[in-house]
């Protein structure tokens, strides 16, 4: 049942109170939402498990990976909120030379969460953690094109996180919109490049910072020197996960005609193996999440399917009111085609010739920046020349999708495919404020050194040139970058030294050695001090 919008303004007013009463700021209260928010997604497991089944007919072990990348993010912040929450000192210069300086996370404030279908339980509570985390209040919108996810979070997380700082709010358009026109301190949203549009455009009015984790065409290249069967069946599986309704899956595939002519084999074997000769009857194989999805897809591929140029290699059949799409592949693809207009989301694969490299950079570069390009290479100049050539969210070589799962990686898009990352720290930083933070003495040495600041003193240029000195940094040469590379190298290895040279002479000349060592060690660092002042 959506949540009646005169309470949505209500509710955000409520949480903007407790986050003013410092509450969430206590590193006690986030440990404990936190802990709380882990118990409820392993004790609840079973029960989350066949909602989301519902909502789009996954296998339990597509749904328990999903859930595995919220417990090791909860789990991940638990582990490291003293180390993210203590100040970071900043390095002193001789102006701040008496001083504190450091930088402080803040909590940003009451942050908007709005989650997508397509894993509605990763994409709320992944986010989630990371703003308990940073403590904040959170605004929680599952989307409700998953109608019994978004049910279960609305009935379980106010029984078990504090319902003075988190609350969930149900119900499409109307209910959204009314959300944008209140004001947030950061609006995190996953979900298309349309609506992220709109999203940013309302911020705009508020001046609210946002994190669009969008999408976009993810493509793959496959050298020459790539293992074919190896590449087919990652790409299969990746392109089949959750029936390729992920914003990650590979949208198309860029090889050389010899590299296509064993690759197309190659992924309909692998089709077979994973989803077996009928897809439709594999209960592992999910479906697309409406009739509405279904219908674009089969659409785009319809249209495709009519260019003389175009071949159905693999799959091709479409049930619209059961929601069902076969993977599908088909080749002889060209840039401008159906398949290549927009994302995807779906099981449907394109196989476009090209020359060599060049022309696939070229390709990629032509386009959006994609969330993720993926390289089946054995070659480092290659993958080297794609990499440094072209912008991506991130990049996998020989893989696809694994970088969902790392939590200490930054995980977004850039350009059109989204801004902002988080994961790990990283998602700890996006909800968090960096704030500087100087204190200053009022002592005898800090009041002399600050009064050469204050006229006539400081009008003076044999005062000014002294200031210039101590503040102004000169770029490093060609001397002083090799000395910074070195200097931790040189001091492992007379670390190293020391040691030996210590055990040696204990070996030879006993406790008197270690005396003569330790003598010699005390006149070594005089002769270093005296030489460092030079």
């Amino acid at each position: 049942m959506p949540t009646p919008l005169t309470e949505i303004e209500a509710s955000v007013s409520y949480l903007r109170k407790t986050f003013d009463s410092n509450k969430t700021k206590s590193i006690e209260w986030r440990r404990d939402q936190l802990t709380r928010l882990f118990r409820f997604v392993t004790d609840k497991q079973d029960l989350i498990l066949e909602a989301v089944a519902k909502d789009n007919q996954k296998s339990y072990g597509e749904i328990g990976s999903e859930m595995a990348v919220v417990n090791n993010e909860i789990a991940t912040a638990l582990e490291n909120l003293d180390e993210w929450t203590q100040p970071k000192k900043c390095k002193p210069s001789l102006a701040t030379i008496t001083d504190r300086v450091e930088v402080r996370h803040e909590p940003l404030g009451v942050v908007l969460i709005i989650g997508a279908w397509n894993f509605n339980v990763q994409l709320v509570l992944a986010p989630l953690a990371a703003a308990l985390a940073a403590g904040n209040c959170a605004i929680i919108k599952p989307s409700e094109v998953a109608p019994h996810t978004e049910a279960f979070l609305a009935n379980w997380l106010p029984k078990i996180l504090d319902n003075s700082a988190i609350r969930v709010i149900t119900g499409g358009v109307p209910e959204t919109t009314r959300l944008l026109e209140l004001k947030f301190d950061l609006i995190f949203y996953t979900g298309g490049g349309s609506i992220g549009k709109i999203i940013m455009s309302a911020a705009a009015k508020q001046l609210t910072p946002v994190i669009l984790e969008l999408g976009g065409k993810s493509p793959v290249y496959v050298h020459s020197d790539a293992d074919i069967e190896v590449a087919a069946h990652r790409i299969i599986w990746a392109k089949t996960v959750n029936c390729g309704q992920i914003c990650l899956a590979p949208d198309y595939v860029m090889a050389n005609k010899s590299v296509i002519s064993k690759l197309i084999p190659a992924m309909k074997k692998a089709v077979v193996q994973m989803c077996s000769e009928n897809p439709q009857s594999a209960s592992y194989y999910a479906r697309i999440i409406n009739t509405n999805h279904t219908q674009r897809l089969k659409s785009v591929l319809d249209r495709q399917l009519l260019l003389p140029h175009s071949k159905l290699e693999a799959g091709g059949t479409i049930d619209v009111q059961n929601c069902f799409i076969a993977p599908t592949l088909v080749s002889g693809v060209k840039t401008v085609d159906p398949l290549m207009e927009g994302e995807i989301f779906g099981p449907l694969l394109g196989l476009v010739e090209v020359a060599d490299v060049d022309e696939a950079i070229s390709i990629i570069k032509s386009k959006e920046r994609p969330l993720s390009l993926y390289i089946f290479a054995q070659s480092q100049k290659i993958i080297d020349k794609i990499t440094d050539n072209t912008l991506s969210g991130s990049v996998i070589v020989n893989d696809l999708l694994m970088n969902m799962i790392i939590e200490d990686m930054p995980f977004g898009g850039v350009g059109s495919s989204g801004m902002g990352a988080y994961h790990g720290h990283s998602g700890f930083l996006a909800f968090s404020h960096q704030r500087g933070y100087l204190h200053r003495g009022t002592d005898f040495v800090s009041e002399k050194i600050h009064s050469l600041l204050y006229a006539p003193v400081s009008s003076t240029p044999r005062m000014l040139a002294i200031m210039q000195s101590a503040v102004l940094k000169k770029p490093p040469t060609a001397l002083g970058r090799f000395l910074k590379k070195a200097w931790p190298v040189f001091w492992r290895f007379a670390a190293y030294a020391l040691v030996f040279e210590g055990g040696r002479r204990v070996g030879v000349h006993g406790m008197d050695g270690v005396l003569d060592f330790a003598g010699d060690v005390a006149e070594a660092l005089g002769l270093f001090r005296f030489f460092s002042k030079l």
